[in-house]
């Protein structure tokens, strides 16, 4: 059904003496609506407006208003650079003059006269509507023109749902009305490209068959409406066909006949929003009349007016475009600033697939308003959205600089990985001669690990804690290019005071193993795999190799090279169907949380390709995330694999991303992923079945203890 503009903002007294509320909420309000209008409003999707523009200058008078007239004024000011006449606050609708006569009446032989005001007196009523329906059809038999006046004091979508309920008594729509809206199919990434294949478009709804022409029965209905009245669409319908007449005291609310939605704003208002747009133009009335009831009867009786039959709209299609990211300011104004936060607010509010995650996200929002705008430097405004972007508690979630600031210097890091071993900041792997693994990291420029800690927990993003906790003590060696850091190291022996460069080339060098093997035979027939390495062409060598070995030890402890859609079809023993489900947001203007649910098969092979017959066992941990945790799916379906260590991210989702004031960029997880019985993985991880982390003592004897425990538990044959 058509949705009808429903008038609830009234305003009760003098509105200059009302005071409205304080000033972040007005500006959370104004956030509210003008996020719904960016992601919905059809205009918006093909014409040339500055929807930033408007929202930054309407800013200061949403910020000074004081009475709610001032603040509506305000917001319309904004709505009004939209240039449609639907989308507002709109005015008080004044009382109906129209009494509330009998619902049905008979002024004329052969005229059958509907009273809206008499037949919805009291408001909705849905049994009461069925009964007076089907009283109305059952009359109508006699007649030969009907006489709907629309006119009433409740609400105007109340009179025009109410048609539906005789819609029997109307004469036969030949050809409905059609509308189209935006539908949303995720977030389309707003940089680079993407996994999810997110996209928008327009899509058309209102279609439904004809029907023949009556052969008995009213021929034409008269519509009588004021500018309060919402045509229901059966009158849109008939008027195209030349079956009915629309008798107006002046121009018809095109509110009435589109889509719209409803924001609530503070100050008990309410702006409409919308969502639709006819592609057959707004409603125009046949006939003006300053007294249209006896207009509408004097044409019902004599049938001398012809009705325009209304044209067709060619509607422009949608034009794809990214949002400014005004990269000619790194540091943003105080208003582009706050429109930064209100497009991470707006658009996780809508798109982000784990929003129901989130416990008080309209609470971040509001607690990091202020401080952004207060953000001195260009740091500190980054900070402030990586903060209010840690909210939603998702590992995917990061602001990336797309244009570097040319006075800040490289960074760098210290040619030494860390770790957090038994809670200590710990080197797992060094390329610099100064520090050793094991090596315990106390202080780093005079500053207690703690407190670094401390300092960079709120700007970290992570979906568990244990996974936050990790990404920061790894950021520990991160800092200028060229830089020395001094360190407090600790080992068996003691303490020392230890000086390391800082170098932009250890962000790679520290991490290639080019010589390191892509798999091996480890003793008692078990084969090993790092899948940190391994690629996808060498899948179906190393499994030719690995064939008959008891076990195969995938070593997940990190970021895979996309080799699961090879990999699992040759491990699928079970004869599993699907590795994965997606459930990816379906988003539309009032439509609520709604997802398509997609099972994710895993690729068949012919029925004689060999499959590995041994045990399936996987390393996992924190650093297990995305395609790592998705290969942790399908292996779990395909292999029933055994996993082994400590639960991974929980991070799952082809992450988008959208464009920021200071040319930046936030990534996001762009669809929910769960496992194929539909338990959750995002906040969860993948937990193992044997929970094993690093010591100290294992870490510096050079042991990897989750590999021997994974070794163990193949050879005891436990899980």
């Amino acid at each position: 059904m058509w949705k009808a503009l429903v008038a609830v903002a009234i305003l009760v007294g003098t509105a200059d003496a009302q005071p409205v509320s304080d000033r972040i909420e007005r500006v959370i309000g104004a956030a509210r609506v003008w996020s719904k209008a960016k992601f919905f409003h059809p205009y918006l999707a093909y014409r040339d407006i500055d929807w930033d523009g408007a929202f930054v200058r309407a800013l200061p008078k949403i910020e000074a208003a004081t009475t709610v007239e001032q603040y509506k004024a305000a917001i319309n000011e904004m709505l009004g650079k939209l240039g449609d006449p639907v989308t507002r606050i709109p005015d008080a609708a004044a009382p109906s003059s129209v009494p509330a006569g009998d619902a049905v009446s008979w002024p004329t032989p052969g005229v059958l006269m509907i009273d809206m005001a008499g037949f919805a007196k009291g408001g909705f009523d849905f049994r009461g509507f069925e009964k007076r329906g089907a009283e109305i059809e059952k009359a109508a038999v006699n007649a030969k023109v009907l006489v709907i006046d629309l006119r009433t004091s409740e609400p105007a979508w109340v009179s025009a749902a109410a048609v539906s309920y005789f819609v029997n008594a109307l004469p036969a729509i030949e050809e409905w009305p059609v509308q189209r809206g935006l539908e949303h199919r995720g977030w389309r990434t707003q940089e680079g490209a993407t996994s999810g294949g997110y996209y928008s478009a327009f899509i058309t709804t209102g279609a439904a068959p004809g029907a023949k022409p009556k052969a008995s029965g009213p021929q034409h209905v008269v519509f009588v409406a004021d500018s309060r009245s919402s045509l229901p669409v059966e009158a849109i319908a008939l008027q195209a066909s030349g079956r009915a007449t629309i008798v107006a005291t002046g121009s018809l609310d095109p509110a009435g006949t589109v889509d719209v939605v409803e924001v609530a704003l503070p100050g008990d208002l309410t702006a409409t929003v919308r969502l639709g747009e006819s592609e057959w133009g707004p409603p125009i009335a046949d006939v003006i009349a300053k007294d249209p009831r006896p207009r509408a009867l004097e044409i019902a009786r004599t049938q001398t007016h012809k009705p325009r039959t209304p044209k067709r709209v060619d509607l422009p299609p949608l034009r794809v475009r990214d949002d400014a990211d005004y990269a000619d300011t790194i540091y943003p104004s105080r208003e582009l600033r706050i429109l930064a936060a209100v497009r991470v607010w707006g658009t996780l509010d809508q798109f982000f697939p784990y929003r129901y995650l989130i416990t008080d996200w309209d609470g971040a929002f509001r607690e990091m308003l202020p401080r952004i705008e207060k953000a001195p430097d260009r740091e500190t405004y980054i900070n402030v959205l990586r903060e209010l972007g840690v909210r939603a508690g998702d590992g995917h979630i990061g602001v990336a600089i797309a244009v570097p600031d040319p006075k800040m210097p490289l960074r760098g890091r210290l040619g030494a990985q860390i770790r957090l071993v038994e809670g200590k900041a710990t080197v797992v792997r060094t390329v610099d001669k100064a520090l050793a693994v094991g090596d315990v990291i106390e202080a780093v420029d005079g500053k207690p690990v703690a407190t670094f800690m401390a300092e960079k927990r709120p700007i970290t993003s992570g979906s568990t804690a244990e996974a936050r906790e990790q990404r920061i003590a790894n950021s520990l060696g991160f800092g200028d290019d060229g830089t020395i850091a001094k360190l407090s190291v600790r080992n068996a022996k003691g303490v020392r005071e230890v000086a390391v460069p800082r170098a932009a080339a250890n962000l790679t060098t520290l991490f290639e193993a080019a010589d390191a093997p892509h798999w091996k035979k480890l003793a008692n027939n078990i084969g090993y795999v790092n899948m940190m390495l391994l690629t996808v062409p060498e899948v179906p060598k190393m499994l030719d190799e690995l064939r008959n070995t008891r076990a195969i030890v995938f070593d997940l402890r990190g970021y895979p090279n996309g080799t699961l859609f090879t990999l699992a079809p040759r491990l699928n023993k079970k004869r599993a169907k699907h590795g994965a489900q997606f459930l990816r947001p379906l988003v539309m203007g009032d439509a609520g949380d709604i997802r398509i649910r997609v099972f994710q098969r895993i690729n068949e092979l012919p029925a004689s390709a060999p499959i590995y017959q041994g045990r399936v066992v996987v390393l996992i941990d924190d650093r297990a995330i995305s395609q790592a945790e998705h290969t942790c799916l399908f292996l779990a379906e395909a292999a029933g694999a055994t996993f082994v260590g400590s639960p991974t991210h929980g991070a799952n989702g082809d992450i988008t991303a959208l464009r920021l004031p200071g040319a930046l960029r936030m990534n996001f997880t762009g669809q929910e992923v769960r496992w194929v019985d539909g338990r959750q993985l995002q906040k969860v991880g993948v937990q193992p079945n044997i929970v094993v982390r690093p010591t100290l003592r294992g870490v510096r004897a050079g042991r990897d203890e989750v590999l021997d425990r994974a070794v163990s538990a193949i050879l005891s044959g436990k899980s």
